[in-house]
């Protein structure tokens, strides 16, 4: 399997090497499909209520907007996004260069496309990593998957 073997950007000289993770499309599409239902929510019942386009699409605009930033700024972003990740517990550098090591205490996979860890770091603090399956190769997608299934049953 190619995935955590290959030669990867975030490789430290004489350790085992990282798993570069890319910005997901998928989970992009998803935010953007649930910012324009929302915004259709919001300009519905503001219309009901109004009866004037103008202050509905107000509404709608700064709906998606507050949406938008929300999810850049909440997770989805770069900054907050890892940009690699090593299977030893789990070791995720930031794109800023910050080094977090925890530990994956659950997980919850959706038909191949997402895997939601649920991961714990040094102080005990949980934190939830959803991995969309388009972040990383097939290989290291399965690996990882596995890894977290092996991890959680651990816990119980």
């Amino acid at each position: 399997m190619a995935g955590v073997c290959v030669d990867r950007p975030h490789r430290e000289t004489g350790s085992t090497p990282g798993v570069a993770m890319r910005p997901s499309r998928f989970l992009r599409g998803a935010m953007l499909g649930f910012a324009s239902v929302a915004g259709a929510s919001v300009f519905q019942c503001a219309y009901a209520h109004t009866e004037q386009v103008g202050h509905a699409a107000v509404a709608c605009a700064a709906t998606m907007a507050a949406f938008g930033l929300a999810s850049y700024r909440g997770g989805c972003g770069p900054s907050r996004r890892p940009s690699a990740c090593k299977s030893d517990g789990l070791t995720l550098w930031s794109r800023s260069g910050d080094v977090r090591r925890t530990r994956i205490a659950g997980c919850a996979q959706w038909s191949g496309r997402l895997l939601a860890l649920t991961l714990v770091c040094a102080r005990g603090r949980r934190e939830t990593l959803l991995v969309p399956a388009d972040s990383v190769d097939a290989g290291t997608f399965r690996q990882l998957a596995v890894l977290a299934r092996r991890s959680a049953a651990s816990h119980l």
